[in-house]
C-alpha cells in the first residue's frame, strides 16, 4: 500500500527552548507491514507536516495483528530527498 496522508494525526505540540521551537506529536494508522512504514522515503506524502525531532506513534499491521512501532523523524529534506523516520528506543540509561 501507500502512506495515507488523512491517517496521520496531530494530536500535541510541545514547546521548547526560544524562538518558537517545539516537538510535535502524530498518530498513524495503515495495513501496511511495519519494513513498509519504516522505509525511506514513506512519508513523503507529509513532508509539510512533519519536521526533524517530531514523534510518530504508529499502529502497522492494522487490518491484522497490529504492530506498534514508536517512531522518531530523522530527516525531512527540503524538495529533494526522502523523509526518514528510526524506531526510537528508550534513552540510554533508562
Amino acid at each position: 500500500m501507500a502512506f495515507g496522508k488523512t491517517s496521520l494525526n496531530l494530536y500535541g505540540s510541545s514547546p521548547y527552548g526560544t524562538a518558537g521551537k517545539n516537538i510535535n506529536f502524530h498518530t498513524y494508522a495503515t495495513p501496511d507491514a511495519p519494513a513498509t512504514v519504516l522505509a525511506a522515503g514513506y512519508f513523503n506524502g507529509a513532508r509539510e507536516k512533519l519536521k526533524p525531532n517530531d514523534v510518530i506513534d504508529a499502529m502497522t499491521n492494522a487490518d491484522g495483528t497490529g504492530d506498534r512501532l514508536h517512531l522518531r523523524v530523522v530527516l525531512v529534506p527540503v524538495g529533494a530527498g526522502d523523509v526518514t523516520v528510526a524506531v526510537d528506543a528508550p534513552a540510554s540509561g533508562s
